[in-house]
């Protein structure tokens, strides 16, 4: 993702786009929403007011839906994922949304503009083996860390956000987790006596008290960041392809659905605002049920067989 550009007031009149940018903002500020939403809408909505100034369009009363086509093509071109190029739609249309309310604007010129589709296929989680190979790579000085990341991160479902932000003080001794979730929602979820073992080894090492961080980096609370880092060097020692954080979550939804999870607990869990992400889950584990049973069809495979004698 290129480098976050702060948008700042460039013209004294209110009707100015920047000027509107920055009431958007405060807006979204007082509405408690995270650090990490108010710095992707300056990235996003930065990108498109620079645009629209090298082509001369700096009221809101002059961005027209054509504008917004030609701006979200050209984030195709350049090559963007098209999770980027719809981010950059929904930025894009909560902006005019506000502006419409606050009588900015009569009508939204994202009215005419149809969002960009997303691609629907669910990538795939990790296979046991995969899990047994990340687990095998846990060595050196933080191996009873790195163990306890790879199951909890396995058996939690959390966001990677969610679960650097962890004190040890949020987890019970029944393996209850207080999460401080998306949108300022805490939710509770559970680990298993397998990630809890791991996890009462690692901190029986650190000795830490019920304020600290549950994890921990050689500078203080393990970051973000420094989780991406973590999770990635053990997926190249163990010469595991595709290692990230978010596809522990993926994997957490896929096997607990096939463990017969109920999709509406898996909804809570996940810290999901509706059931879609949900569904998706289901529809990739019927598409396992489906292959497993083209490929092992018992009258297929075996009435059939001596129908063909």
């Amino acid at each position: 993702m290129p480098q976050e550009r702060l948008i700042r007031l460039v013209s004294p009149e209110p009707s100015s786009l920047a000027t509107c940018l920055d009431m958007f903002l405060l807006a979204q500020e007082a509405a408690h929403h995270t650090s990490k939403t108010l710095s992707y809408y300056r990235y996003t909505l930065g990108n498109f007011l620079s645009y629209l100034s090298a082509r001369g369009v700096r009221s809101p009363e002059g961005v027209k839906a054509t504008h917004i086509r030609a701006f979200l093509v050209s984030l195709q071109k350049q090559g963007y994922a098209d999770t980027t190029v719809h981010g950059h739609a929904r930025a894009i249309k909560a902006l005019f949304s506000f502006l419409v309310k606050e009588e900015v604007l009569e009508a939204s010129p994202m009215r005419k503009v149809t969002m960009p589709k997303l691609q629907q296929k669910i990538l795939p989680p990790f296979s046991r083996e995969d899990i047994e190979a990340l687990l095998a790579a846990c060595q050196g000085e933080f191996a009873l860390r790195d163990q306890a990341i790879v199951l909890c991160l396995l058996d939690s479902g959390l966001r990677a956000a969610e679960f650097v932000d962890m004190n040890v003080g949020d987890v019970d001794r029944d393996g209850m987790v207080r999460v401080h979730g998306k949108g300022m929602k805490d939710r509770f979820v559970r680990l298993g006596a397998q990630a809890r073992k791991a996890l009462l080894k690692y901190m029986a090492k650190r000795k830490a008290k019920a304020g600290e961080p549950l994890w921990a980096g050689q500078q203080g609370r393990l970051t973000t960041s420094g989780l991406y880092q973590v999770v990635r060097r053990l997926g190249n020692r163990a010469g595991v392809k595709d290692c990230y954080t978010h596809r522990f979550r993926r994997t957490f939804a896929v096997w607990a659905l096939r463990g017969g999870m109920n999709v509406h607990h898996l909804r809570a869990i996940l810290g999901h605002a509706d059931l879609n992400m949900a569904l998706r889950y289901l529809a990739l584990v019927k598409e396992d049920i489906a292959e497993a049973h083209k490929q092992a069809s018992p009258v297929n495979h075996f009435l059939g067989k001596k129908r063909k004698r």
